[in-house]
């Protein structure tokens, strides 16, 4: 084992982390009388499910099978052996080790399998503990570093805007990780960067490609007075455009952009099947065109205030899961009348200041950014979902938490991100612990996302939706009170009780 580290060693010393992944299975798979191994890990795309990171001897052929069906059931969390999918004829069982990352989930898995794999793992115990250890450190690095070149790339286009470059760390996270369509091109509308989620939605491998496209729009003229129009309009703007993707498809775009210097930033969305599907392509086109200037206001605020990072990213999670009128709206002044009345009621052991109400009611705009990575076959879906895609939709929570968190981590303390990411997470938690994704009860569900609780329940009931009529605010009241101290905090439900006349006014303000 001590081979094995210096070896790694001299490797990181190196910067050479993806050699260093290859040289641990390398060197477990010839140390171990194993005969087959594979590292597994989560697509960049949440919604791709698990890929093969890499696969050697008797694993090599099946490692597709077994990501597929961890795609289906979630990567074993577990040390053990795990049975394999129908299929893969090669082997019985395989023993599987989760890799942990710094946030405490599991990131990835390694598979071992060889006969009397069970044994031999058992007695190599320590061995093995170290080999997932140094495994999840590598690849905690190659991310780092992508990242990093990533942040160098959107910085080299931006580099002479000297007030944007505080908040790259945490914008490059939050388009990578909620893969947002975003693009910088110079005034001659050649491109400089594109993010992953733009060369997903254009079906591009790499910028490169991308530049290559000389047919990549499909009406050069209205792209060139799109270019024109940005540059001497000086805020946000919305047009129609028509692209071609990699394979030569007809994409119909909605460009959100703004001139930022000598460079144009924008944000590209495919509305090509709400186009075809939508009966009421005016009324579809004019909340689009609101959600996406929304989303594009926040590109220049984004380097003033943290309330316009919060309130842009809260119209993406908008334009992928479609609420009508003034949804976010609503749920800020919900959460905000609640905040405020714990504050001057002071009904629990701890005190909260009237500074909290104000922070709750921005951070709830975000409860539910992870439904960005929700597939849209399940998100828009308009009926009652099946078992398998309501445990992919619940899992929303830890995608919002996932990002949230690992942006607030990146800059470096406690911002503005942390009460959303606990929101994110949390808001579907029950006051009885039946909720999710933790089970949580009681006041181990944090205050700010028992608060959201309440104010998501009351909007969804008085909302209607393709599946339900909207509650009169009568119903939907009394349904918040009978379910005091099942679904909801009892200390806020009389709360509610009390001020729910406001919260009929809030609706009437702000009706959709």
């Amino acid at each position: 084992m001590s081979q094995i580290i210096d070896l790694l060693k001299n490797l990181r010393e190196q910067g050479d982390d993806a050699r260093c992944v290859t040289t641990i299975l390398e060197w477990t798979l010839s140390s171990l009388p194993a005969d087959g191994i594979a590292l597994l890990a989560p697509s960049e795309a949440p919604s791709d499910g698990v890929c093969v990171r890499a696969a050697h001897g008797s694993l090599a052929a099946i490692a597709p099978l077994i990501a597929a069906e961890w795609s289906r059931t979630g990567m074993p969390r577990e040390q053990g052996m795990v049975a394999l999918p129908a299929g893969a004829e090669k082997a019985d069982a395989v023993y599987c080790c989760p890799v942990r990352p710094a946030a405490g989930q599991p990131g990835s898995a390694l598979a071992l399998h060889g006969h009397g794999i069970q044994e031999t793992v058992r007695a190599r115990e320590e061995d093995l503990l170290i080999v997932v250890s140094e495994l999840g450190d590598a690849m905690e690095n190659e991310r780092a570093e992508r990242q990093r070149e990533r942040e160098a790339a959107l910085a080299g286009v931006l580099g002479g805007q000297a007030s944007f470059s505080p908040l790259l760390p945490g914008l490059s996270l939050l388009t990578d990780g909620l893969r947002l369509p975003l693009y910088v091109c110079d005034g001659q509308g050649r491109f400089r960067y594109a993010s992953p989620g733009f060369l997903e939605l254009t079906g591009h491998p790499s910028l490169e490609a991308l530049c290559l496209r000389g047919d990549f729009f499909g009406d050069p003229k209205s792209r060139a007075d799109e270019l024109e129009t940005i540059r001497s309009l000086g805020k946000v703007g919305s047009f129609p455009l028509v692209a071609l993707s990699g394979s030569g498809k007809k994409l119909e775009i909605r460009d959100s952009a703004v001139s930022l210097g000598e460079s144009v930033l924008g944000v590209f969305f495919d509305v090509t099947a709400l186009m075809a599907a939508n009966a009421e392509l005016k009324d579809a086109l004019q909340v689009q065109e609101l959600l996406n200037d929304s989303i594009m206001a926040g590109a220049q605020t984004l380097q003033r205030t943290q309330g316009a990072a919060i309130r842009t990213l809260a119209r993406l999670a908008e334009y992928r899961d479609p609420e009508t009128g003034f949804h976010l709206q609503r749920i800020c002044e919900y959460t905000r009348l609640l905040a405020l009345e714990v504050h001057e009621r002071s009904p629990y052991a701890f005190r909260i200041t009237r500074e909290y109400g104000n922070d709750i009611s921005l951070s709830s705009m975000l409860h539910d950014i992870g439904k960005v990575s929700i597939p849209d076959n399940i998100l828009l879906k308009p009926g009652k979902l099946d078992p398998p895609e309501w445990e992919m939709m619940k899992k929303h929570t830890f995608f919002g938490w996932e990002v949230l968190h690992k942006a607030d981590k990146e800059l470096g303390e406690q911002s503005f991100l942390t009460l959303a990411a606990t929101i994110a997470l949390s808001h579907h938690e029950r006051y009885d612990g039946s909720g999710y994704p933790n089970g949580s009860a009681g006041e181990q569900i944090p205050l700010s996302a028992r608060i959201s609780a309440v104010a998501d329940v009351y909007d969804a009931l008085t909302t209607a939706r393709p599946y339900k009529p909207a509650w009169s605010h009568e119903q939907a009241a009394e349904e918040i009170l009978r379910l005091g101290g099942s679904h909801f905090d009892p200390v806020l439900v009389e709360i509610f009780r009390d001020v729910n006349g406001q919260f009929a006014d809030v609706r009437r303000q702000f009706p959709g």
